[in-house]
């Protein structure tokens, strides 16, 4: 009888998980080479630290023996609709996960991943899955602390784009993913030397897993 409560209550905790995941669409891996879209103002001072991020993540995958890769960027010049990203973020942050419904002017975007960098004040965020296998990564104003503060657009960049191939947050201050429902804010990213902070030992299982060498 002990043993019968046991497994149900594991099978009622993997239940969860999966629904906790599918909300969120963590843990859910691409299945080719996405292709990356940059959009923003004419020279953006955050381009660089967009390109520090990929490469982050690429370096982070060899070192690991994944067979996963991002791809190159490409760059658009052309307005941001930044309320359209203000409602997608209040959405997203909301815990709508899955069924957040992406504002028109975001939608047909030319990348699978498409970076918006925007100039206005929102919670940076990356959107689920839309209807064509996409996902939009909204990045706040370069002017709108914390984003003003040394060695954090690079960081929150990378930190987005984690989400973006499928992994969710960790409650360790000192770790790229660490965020919500833990207390790490973007601040903690400050640093007068640039650094990118690091992967836990289990986000880089999890993402073996996923991307495994083959």
């Amino acid at each position: 009888m002990a043993a019968m409560k046991h497994t149900i209550i594991c099978i009622l905790i993997l239940a969860g998980l999966a629904v906790d995941t599918a909300r969120a669409q963590f843990g859910v891996p691409w299945r080719h080479v996405p292709k990356i879209t940059v959009v923003s103002a004419a020279g953006d001072s955050r381009l660089r630290a967009v390109d520090e991020a990929i490469a982050f993540w690429n370096r982070i995958l060899a070192e690991i023996g994944s067979g996963f890769r991002l791809g190159s960027s490409s760059r658009i010049v052309q307005p941001i609709p930044e309320e359209a990203l203000q409602m997608l973020s209040a959405e997203v942050l909301g815990g709508r996960g899955r069924s957040a419904s992406i504002p028109s002017p975001l939608r047909a975007l030319p990348g699978d991943i498409t970076i918006m960098l925007a100039q206005s004040a929102f919670i940076s965020f990356t959107s689920p899955f839309d209807e064509n296998s996409k996902r939009i990564v909204g990045i706040r104003g370069a002017s709108v602390p914390p984003m003003n503060l040394p060695n954090v657009p690079r960081n929150v960049i990378a930190h987005e784009l984690g989400h973006a191939i499928g992994l969710g947050h960790n409650s360790d201050p000192t770790a790229l993913m660490c965020g919500r429902p833990a207390s790490c804010r973007p601040d903690l990213f400050r640093s007068d030397q640039p650094r990118m902070f690091p992967l836990t030992p289990d986000e880089k299982q999890r993402l073996l897993a996923m991307y495994p060498p083959r």
